[in-house]
């Protein structure tokens, strides 16, 4: 069994791409800033016989980032699968900003990715194999007015992500990034727009569906970006 960590696990895409991830025979390490916050994900995951281990993290800690895969390589081994889903989320007009928002919406937004795929990438290079999926957004190809420190954040993920791939793929590591293009379907937006259309939101499960085909692709044909939408999102 080869382990995968997840990092930013929720009741949303976190917890879909960690159950993918532990059906495709992962033992899953998932790391959130609170333990409450992936423990009905692993309890999910184990009443389907897979493994997972819930580790409480902030990954722009460097120290704690490289602890949790340590942690994970001590229950399951060798770490070839990472799905970076993180993000800060400051806003704002740009002149009220505390700088801190920003360095807060870029440390979580890409230096986390850093500090993880820093530390899994030897285990992936000794496996001969590996895949790398980070979860970027509609600001990661746009600054949009107001929203500076998520577009920091996420457009520094993207690029992360094609120097990952230009750098790595010829040892065998696939790195995708996935531009999430509207709002994901959670309990949370529900709750708060319950009669909103589900032509409007995009189901987590099919983001994750759709990591995990980047996943299976064969080696002359890898996806490095994908972007997906929701069925009335205009574009």
């Amino acid at each position: 069994m080869e382990a995968a960590i997840v990092a930013g696990v929720g009741p949303g895409l976190g917890s879909s791409l960690a159950r993918a991830l532990a059906r495709e025979g992962f033992a899953v390490g998932l790391l959130s800033r609170r333990a409450e916050s992936s423990e009905p994900v692993a309890a999910a995951i184990k009443a389907q016989s897979g493994q997972a281990i819930v580790i409480p993290t902030d990954v722009t800690d460097r120290k704690q980032a490289l602890a949790a895969v340590e942690r994970v390589r001590a229950a399951f081994g060798g770490v070839t699968a990472l799905a970076y889903n993180a993000s800060g989320f400051g806003r704002g007009p740009f002149l009220d900003l505390d700088p801190e928002v920003i360095r807060q919406s870029f440390a979580v937004g890409a230096m986390g990715a850093v500090h993880l795929a820093q530390a899994v990438i030897p285990d992936m290079l000794k496996a001969g194999h590996g895949f790398i999926a980070l979860t970027g957004a509609t600001a990661s190809l746009r600054g949009r007015a107001g929203f500076a420190p998520l577009a920091i954040g996420k457009s520094s993920l993207r690029i992360l992500g094609q120097a990952l791939a230009r750098e790595f793929h010829p040892q065998g590591i696939h790195v995708v990034h996935v531009i999430v293009d509207g709002q994901i379907e959670t309990p949370r937006l529900r709750g708060r727009e319950p009669n909103r259309s589900l032509d409007t939101t995009i189901p987590p499960d099919a983001i994750a569906a759709a990591i995990v085909h980047a996943y299976k692709q064969p080696q002359n044909a890898w996806t490095h970006e994908l972007d997906i939408r929701p069925y009335a999102e205009k574009f």
